[in-house]
C-alpha cells in the first residue's frame, strides 16, 4: 500500500474527541474515586479506537450547481465536503430542507458525484487523495516520510519557494487531512507546508499500548518532523495545531523552546486538559473533582503530566505571536481556556472568536478564516534563532 493509499484509508479514523471525553465523564459519575473507575476513565481518554468509514448520504439529483441529498448528515452546517470512493466535491452553506431531502449548492472539488452515489459528509472539506488535493490547491502535494523516535512517519508535503514553513498538526482521532482546507491559502502565500502524522496514526508507528499521549509524547514526533524539514532547507516555522494538535505544539514549545518558531496558529486548541475534563464532567452533572482524580490516574499510569502541559497556567512563558481561533459552539474543548489564554497575553495573541462548533470556524466562514490567517502570516516578522527564549 502506498502512502497515498494509506491517506485514503485513514478516512475511517475520524473519531471525535468528544466521544472519548464524554464517555469518560459518564464513567466518572459513579467510579472516579476508585482505582477501577480511574483506570476506566484513563482508558476512555487514551485508547485509540478506529471508526470504520461509512457513506450514509445518497445523491438524489445534480442539476447545474445544486445537489439534492438524503440521509443523516446531509444538512451538516457550513461549507463541507462530499466524499465517495474516487471522488470529492464541496457543498455550500445554503441549506434548503424539504421533508427528507436537502438541497445545497455544489462545486466540483475536483469531481461531481453521479446520481445514486453514496457519500459521506466531511467537514475537512478537501480531498484526501493527494492528486486531487494538488489539483485544487494549485501545488504539487506529495507523500513523504520522516524518521522519528518510533520509526518512519508519513506526512503530506506541499512544496513552495521560501524557507519559512507551515507545519500542520491534526487533532485527536483526526488525520492529516484535517489541515487540507487551509492548504490552498497558505500555498498562495508561498509557504512550504507539511501536514504530519504522529504515533498511532494510520501508517505511523504505534505507541506503547497503542495509547494517545495527549500531546505529551506526540511532541517528540513533531520535533522529528521539524528536523526533517530543516534538512530540506527550512529555517523558520509556523506551527499550526488543531484541537489536540494544540497540546502537541504547546508541549513542543515547553520542552524544545521556540528556536526558529516565527509564530503559532491554534484552532479550537487543547490548552488545558484539566479545563476540558472539568467542563465535560459539568456537562453531565458529574462533580468536577473527578477530573482531578482522572488526571492523577493518567499521570500515575502513563507518566503524562497534564498540569505541565497547561498553556493557560504557563502563558507568561509564551514568546511567539499566536493566532487563536475558537468558536462558542464548541462542546468538546471549552472556549474558556482560549479566553483566559488570550486575556493573559494580549501582547502576543490575536484572538478570533466565532460561533462555530469544534474545529469548524473555517467551515462557518471560509473567507473570514482565510483572511485572518493571511493577515497573521504576512504580518509575522523574521525571527532570529538567537532571539528565541527557551521555555
Amino acid at each position: 500500500m502506498t502512502l497515498d493509499d494509506r491517506a485514503g484509508a485513514a478516512l475511517g479514523r475520524r473519531w471525535p474527541l468528544r466521544v472519548a471525553v464524554g464517555s469518560a465523564a459518564v464513567a466518572v459519575a459513579g467510579l472516579a474515586t476508585t482505582g477501577a473507575g480511574g483506570w476506566y476513565y484513563a482508558d476512555e481518554l487514551l485508547q485509540v479506537r478506529p471508526e470504520p468509514p461509512d457513506h450514509p448520504v445518497e445523491v438524489i439529483a445534480v442539476v447545474g450547481s445544486t445537489v439534492t441529498l438524503a440521509g443523516p448528515g446531509a444538512d451538516e452546517p457550513g461549507v463541507v465536503g462530499l466524499e465517495w470512493p474516487g471522488g470529492f466535491a464541496r457543498v455550500g452553506r445554503d441549506i434548503d430542507v424539504s421533508g427528507e431531502y436537502v438541497l445545497r449548492s455544489i462545486q466540483p472539488y475536483p469531481q461531481l458525484p453521479a446520481v445514486g452515489t453514496k457519500v459521506r459528509v466531511a467537514y475537512y472539506a478537501a480531498p484526501d487523495d493527494l492528486r486531487d488535493l494538488s489539483r485544487v490547491a494549485g501545488g504539487a502535494a506529495r507523500a513523504v516520510e520522516f524518521d522519528g523516535p518510533l520509526g518512519r512517519y508519513p506526512a503530506t508535503y506541499v512544496p513552495a519557494d521560501g524557507d519559512r514553513w507551515l507545519i500542520h498538526v491534526h487533532g485527536r482521532g483526526a488525520t492529516r487531512g484535517q489541515a487540507y482546507r487551509l492548504v490552498p491559502t497558505v500555498h498562495r502565500l508561498g509557504l512550504p507546508q507539511l501536514s504530519i502524522a504522529y504515533r498511532n496514526d494510520d501508517g505511523a508507528p504505534e505507541g506503547p499500548h497503542r495509547e494517545y499521549g495527549l500531546g505529551w509524547t506526540e511532541s517528540e514526533d513533531l520535533a522529528a518532523a521539524l528536523d526533517w524539514a530543516r534538512a530540506q532547507g527550512a529555517r523558520e516555522f509556523v506551527l499550526t495545531g488543531y484541537s489536540m494538535g494544540g497540546a502537541i505544539v504547546g508541549n513542543h514549545l515547553r520542552t524544545q523552546g521556540s528556536d526558529g518558531v516565527a509564530g503559532v496558529i491554534y484552532d479550537s486548541p487543547v490548552l488545558s486538559w484539566l479545563d476540558i475534563l472539568v467542563y465535560q464532567a459539568r456537562l453531565r452533572g458529574v462533580p468536577s473533582f473527578g477530573a482531578t482524580v482522572a488526571a492523577s490516574v493518567v499521570r500515575a499510569r502513563t507518566g503524562i503530566n497534564v498540569w505541565a502541559m497547561d498553556q493557560v497556567a504557563h502563558a507568561d512563558r509564551l514568546d511567539v505571536p499566536v493566532l487563536l481561533v475558537h468558536g462558542s459552539g464548541d462542546t468538546t474543548v471549552p472556549m474558556t481556556s482560549s479566553d483566559r489564554f488570550a486575556e493573559a497575553r494580549p501582547d502576543l495573541v490575536t484572538y478570533v472568536r466565532t460561533e462555530a462548533e469544534h474545529v469548524r470556524s473555517w467551515n462557518q466562514d471560509p473567507a473570514g478564516y482565510e483572511a485572518a490567517v493571511t493577515a497573521f502570516l504576512t504580518g509575522l516578522p523574521a525571527r532570529s534563532v538567537d532571539a528565541a527564549v527557551q521555555v
